[in-house]
Formats: C-alpha cells, sequence, structure tokens
C-alpha cells in the first residue's frame, strides 16, 4: 500500500498491519514425503507454507518472500542445513530470520552445538511430534508478524512525524511572517507602544513613536531611561516607577486605569503622555511582561492651558464658564458656574455637560453640535436644571476652537428676566383691563344717577299702589348696590398722590363685598373681628392691593371649603398710647410647606404652578415696607389640620412719602 511521503521524498510502501494475514514458514528437506508431513503438521496454524527441496533453491525463496521462520534438515545434499545457516547469517536481510534444525542422524551434542553456532534457535530430532513442532513454529511465526507490525507502525509514525513537522515548520514561517508584519504595523503606527520583556521588566521595548515621544533611539531598553528620568504624575508630585503603567500591569496582574503624566528629557521641553498597560501571562498563567499604550497629549494640554489661562482672568465675571469636549466632558468650571449651577469645579470637571446640567435646548443637543461643526458658534436659550433642583434658563454662547477638540461656553442666567418679562405682560394685561373696569364704571356711574334719580320719583308717584311701591324700592336698593360697586371699583384705580386718613376696617370690608361671591362659591365661613377701626395715614388704593392679595390667597388655599378669620386691633405703648394697627387674615387651608418658607417673599416664586406669577407676595411686602410697616406670616401643619396666619403691622403716627 502507497501513503503520500512530506514533500521533497518519494513514495512507501508499507506492510499490511492486518493481525490475521499469514506469514510465509520456509519448509527445507532434500525427501518430499518430509515436507508433506511437516505441511500437513502446520497446516493447521493458517500461515503460508513454501516448501523447497535443496539448499539453492531455499536461498531462492528467501530472496523472493519475506520469510518469518525456516525449517531445515541438517543432511541435504550439495549444500547441507550447517552450511545454508551460514549463508544466511553472512546476509543482512536474513541475519536475525529463527532457523529450527529437523534431524535424524546428527543427534550428538556437537551436532546440536555446531546448530546453534550456525544460528539456529532450536534443534529437534525425528521422530517428530507433531504438537511441539506447531507449538514452536507458531511462537516464531507469530513473533515475525508482530515484528512486522510494529515495523510498519513505526514506519508510519516517521511518516506522521515528518509531516508534522513539515506542518509546524510551515506555521513557524507563518508565525514569523505574522510577527514580522505586526512589528511592522507597530513602527508606523503613530501611537506609541511598549513591550516589557520578564517579570521584573528589566527588558522594555518601545516602537518608532514611543522612541521619539521619549527623545530615544529606537531599540533603546526603556527601562534604564525611567530609571534616570524624572517622571512627574498629572496629580502633582514625583512619580515612582513601580507607579508607571507597565510596571503596576505586572505586579498587580491586572489592566491599568489611563495615567497622565509629564516626563522632561533633558535640553527637551515637557511632553504630557496619556498611558495605560495589561500584563501578558505564559501557558501556566503567571505573568511574563506586560504592553502598555502611549498617547502624546502635549499640544491638547497646552491648549487647555492656554484656554484655562483666558478662563481664569473671567473668574470674576457672573456668567457661567465652562470648557468642554466635543462629548459633552467638562474640563473647566469658572466661579460663575460654581455660583449659578451650585456644584463646585471638583465635583463638576470630569462629568458630562448635558447630563449634569440637564440640558434641553429647544431642537436638541444634536442641533447644537452641527451648529459647532458647520459654523463654528452657536448662541441660544437653555433649560437646564441646578444642583438643588431648580429649573433655570440660561442664555448660552459657545465656540468650538480650532479642530474642534475644546468647546467654551459662556452661559448667563436670564431666568429672572424671562419671569420678569412675562409678569410685566401679564401686571399690563391687568392693568389694561382694570383701566377698561374704571372707565365702564365711570361710564355707567353717570346714567346710575340719572336711573336712581328717576326710582326716586317713581317710588313717590301717586299713580302707584302699595304693590308697585313695594318693587320699586327694591329696585332701588339693588340700584344703590350697582352703584356702590361701581364706586369701589373706581376707587381702585384711583391713585392718591399723598397719604390720607383711611380706616383698615373700611377698606377691609371694601375688598370682602368684592370677594363675596367666590366666598360663597368656596363654602368659606368668614369670621370678622374689628377691635378697632384702625385709622392710619396711607394710600387706599395700595392698602386695598395688599389685602385683595391676601384673601384671594386664603380663599384659593381652601379649594374644599373652611374658615377665614380677620382680625383688627391697635397696639399700644406702656401709657396706653396706640402705636400700631394689627391686621391678621388667618385660614384653614393646607399651610405652606417649611422648604416653601424661606423664599415665600422672592419674586417669582409660587406654589401655584402656572396659576400665579409668584409677585404677588412681593408687592404686598413692598407696599407694607413703603407704609413703615411689617408683614409676616405663620403656618402650623398637623394632623388635625393647619392653620396659616398673615400679620401686618401699620404704625398709627407716620405718613409715608
Amino acid at each position: 500500500m502507497m501513503r503520500e511521503p512530506p514533500p521533497g521524498q518519494p513514495p512507501v510502501t508499507l506492510v499490511s498491519t492486518d493481525p490475521r494475514e499469514p506469514v510465509t514458514i520456509l519448509m527445507v528437506d532434500d525427501q518430499p514425503s518430509k515436507l508433506m508431513s511437516y505441511e500437513v503438521i502446520l497446516a493447521e496454524l493458517g500461515e503460508r507454507l513454501i516448501k523447497a527441496t535443496s539448499g539453492r533453491e531455499a536461498l531462492d525463496h528467501l530472496l523472493k518472500s519475506d520469510v518469518a521462520v525456516v525449517l531445515m534438515d541438517v543432511s541435504m545434499p550439495e549444500i547441507d542445513g550447517f552450511e545454508l545457516a551460514d549463508m544466511m547469517r553472512q546476509h543482512p536481510r536474513f541475519q536475525k530470520t529463527p532457523i529450527i534444525f529437523v534431524s535424524a542422524v546428527h543427534l550428538t551434542e556437537v551436532d546440536r552445538i555446531r546448530g546453534y553456532q550456525s544460528g539456529a534457535v532450536d534443534y529437534i530430532s525425528v521422530p517428530v511430534i507433531p504438537e511441539v513442532l506447531r507449538a514452536k513454529v507458531s511462537v516464531f511465526a507469530e513473533l515475525h508478524r508482530k515484528t512486522r507490525q510494529l515495523r510498519s507502525l513505526n514506519h508510519e509514525l516517521e511518516l506522521r512525524v515528518a509531516q508534522r513537522s513539515e506542518e509546524l515548520k510551515l506555521l513557524n514561517e507563518q508565525l514569523q511572517q505574522r510577527v514580522a508584519e505586526l512589528e511592522s504595523i507597530m513602527q508606523v503606527l503613530p501611537v506609541g507602544v511598549a513591550v516589557a520583556h520578564g517579570p521584573t521588566c528589566e527588558l522594555i521595548t518601545g516602537n518608532a513613536a514611543l522612541s521619539e515621544m521619549v527623545g530615544l533611539k529606537e531599540g533603546d531598553n526603556l527601562s534604564q531611561w525611567l530609571l534616570d528620568l524624572p517622571l512627574h504624575a498629572a496629580t502633582g508630585g514625583e512619580a515612582a516607577q513601580q507607579q508607571m503603567p507597565l510596571q503596576d500591569a505586572v505586579l498587580t496582574g491586572r489592566p491599568t486605569g489611563t495615567m497622565e503624566f509629564e516626563i522632561s528629557p533633558p535640553g527637551e521641553t515637557a511632553h504630557h503622555l496619556l498611558a495605560s498597560a495589561s500584563p501578558l501571562f505564559d501557558e501556566g498563567g503567571s505573568v511574563r511582561g506586560a504592553v502598555g499604550v502611549f498617547f502624546d497629549v502635549t499640544d491638547r494640554k497646552h491648549m487647555e492651558l492656554a484656554l484655562r489661562e483666558r478662563a481664569e482672568l473671567l473668574e470674576l465675571a457672573s456668567e457661567a464658564i465652562m470648557v468642554r469636549d466635543p462629548a459633552g466632558t467638562i474640563r473647566f468650571w469658572n466661579a460663575g458656574a460654581e455660583a449659578l449651577y451650585g456644584w463646585s469645579r471638583e465635583e463638576a470637571i470630569g462629568q458630562n455637560a448635558h447630563e449634569l446640567l440637564e440640558s434641553d435646548p429647544p431642537h436638541g443637543i444634536a442641533t447644537i453640535s452641527r451648529a459647532l461643526e458647520e459654523q463654528g458658534r452657536w448662541e441660544g436659550n437653555l433649560r437646564q436644571r441646578r444642583k438643588d433642583g431648580d429649573e433655570i434658563v440660561v442664555a448660552s454662547r459657545q465656540a468650538a476652537q480650532a479642530g474642534h477638540a475644546t468647546i467654551l461656553a459662556i452661559n448667563r442666567d436670564i431666568t429672572a428676566e424671562l419671569l420678569a418679562e412675562e409678569a410685566l405682560r401679564r401686571n399690563e394685561r391687568l392693568a389694561a383691563m382694570g383701566k377698561l373696569a374704571g372707565i365702564v364704571a365711570h361710564e355707567i356711574n353717570n346714567p346710575l344717577e340719572s336711573i336712581t334719580n328717576l326710582f326716586y320719583l317713581l317710588r313717590t308717584h301717586p299713580s302707584l299702589n302699595e304693590e308697585a311701591i313695594c318693587y320699586a324700592e327694591l329696585a332701588d336698593q339693588e340700584l344703590a348696590r350697582v352703584s356702590h360697586i361701581t364706586k369701589q371699583t373706581l376707587s381702585f384705580y384711583r391713585q392718591s398722590q399723598t397719604a390720607v386718613p383711611v380706616f383698615i376696617s373700611d377698606l377691609i370690608d371694601n375688598v370682602l363685598e368684592l370677594q363675596q361671591r367666590p366666598l360663597q362659591m368656596g363654602n368659606i365661613k368668614l369670621e370678622k373681628r374689628y377691635f378697632a377701626k384702625g385709622m392710619i395715614h396711607g394710600f387706599p388704593s395700595e392698602l386695598k392691593q395688599v389685602f385683595m392679595n391676601l384673601v384671594s390667597n386664603a380663599i384659593q388655599a381652601m379649594p374644599e371649603g373652611g374658615r377665614m378669620r380677620i382680625c383688627v386691633k391697635e397696639a399700644t405703648d406702656f401709657n396706653g398710647t396706640p402705636v400700631d394697627v394689627r391686621i391678621y387674615i388667618s385660614d384653614t387651608g393646607g399651610g405652606i410647606a417649611p422648604e416653601h418658607a424661606k423664599r415665600l417673599f422672592e419674586p417669582f416664586f409660587t406654589t401655584k404652578s402656572a396659576k400665579g406669577t409668584g409677585l404677588g407676595l412681593w408687592i404686598s411686602r413692598g407696599i407694607i415696607q413703603k407704609h413703615d410697616g411689617t408683614l409676616r406670616f405663620r403656618s402650623i401643619l398637623g394632623n388635625s389640620g393647619s392653620v396659616t396666619s398673615f400679620q401686618i403691622s401699620l404704625p398709627i403716627g407716620s405718613k409715608p412719602g
């Protein structure tokens, strides 16, 4: 059978390794009868039997066949058995072929010794015992078969080893080619790459980019360079060699984080590098070295330094100034940003600006990025959130530096401006409505006087019976109510140029008359306690505005109904002389939460969401302070209910300007 050899070698013929394949047994005797008897005895073995009647014929069979054992007669003409055995032993191929001598004549010990000296493995005398002969021949036949199988397997193993060696050679060549390719790639990479060889990093090699970064020749040992060169970590202070990424990866057996450090080669300017490393392991899992990557960020650091120097000039500015990269990571955060947003510089730097501030531009963050990329700048309003959770609106101006590596943003809080504009628009609408109401009331007042006179004449006309007179009197009373409401409406919009004497109780009653319907609709029980009329000098329309705001707030605080108490009394000094008027307006509504109490009188602060402007209490407090008075409140929250009371204190003798 043929087998493909390794390249460059001739085909090799293999002997079959089938364990049942018969082997060749050569029987040599000059007497055919004996050969026939041997054939009968050995036939049971199932082997291939060859007969030879002379030494020459036996030699011819030996040369043509692979003989396992030779059964040979000693006494033969021409060439006897001893001579044939000697001839076989002289041939390299037959030196180990087993020979069994069979003899009926040469039976002395000398003959046996001569036979063994000729290379015989056994000497059998005649008559032959069949069982003994079969047993002895079968042993040598099986031994030959096993030897042949072993020789075949050994040869096959040699072929396999040769084939595997050729495969390994090819793989080794491919591996060397890949290594050469990787080395070429590493040399042309613009990123510095270093490899630490050995668990102690005694040898560190780098590519051309890294050698250029650190000012060394390609192939120099970077380990010695690290020992000789002072290194400074980005956080400040000198960095130890074991703190470097390669050494740290080898010591810990884990990938390192990104480290920033500064190197100062002799006679050269300092370089800023970003580096990280991962350990390399051998087949046993032990650290055998490390590989590291180095990025030169000197230009970026210089740009950040220049931007920081410029931004430091703006530290005193009220605007929030920040520097971020295109991904949104904050690199600089000035004092104005700290004051506006509430996060300190240490808390903000490194955070994503869009996520930290929850920026919500009208058309999305992508609009800003696109404008910065295409035009280099963007301006607009942003809704953002402070650290305390308050939402603000800022006017933002953003500009991208060359290459879009960094983005400068200047933000100014315009929340108060927008609220003031909205409040101004509302107040203008209210003022217009008030002016219109005053005009309407003024126009209605003139015909009301005529109608009142007509009803007076009608009521006293002699043609009316008692029932008609009663109806006329009722109509006259209702008309008087309409006239009173008209006059009150006019009084709200008639501004006094100077302070005049006013009675607080009368002002409150006027306000309550206008609020009578909301009180009834809201199922609110009104309780008035006037211990004094409370005469002071002031501006009636402004004071009415204060009382109207406080009463309206109290009504709105009790949507499910409740109780309102209004108390007016005078406070005296030690001599019993009245010094000021105290007004208490209390309600049993939901109360004021503690977190809202400190901001209640701030402009634009409201707990009514979209229903209020947040200016009512702020304006009311300003009016009371204009009258040299005070406006305070107290709110008690409890499980059984809540009570909120506003106290106004107005001096009696003071005259506001």
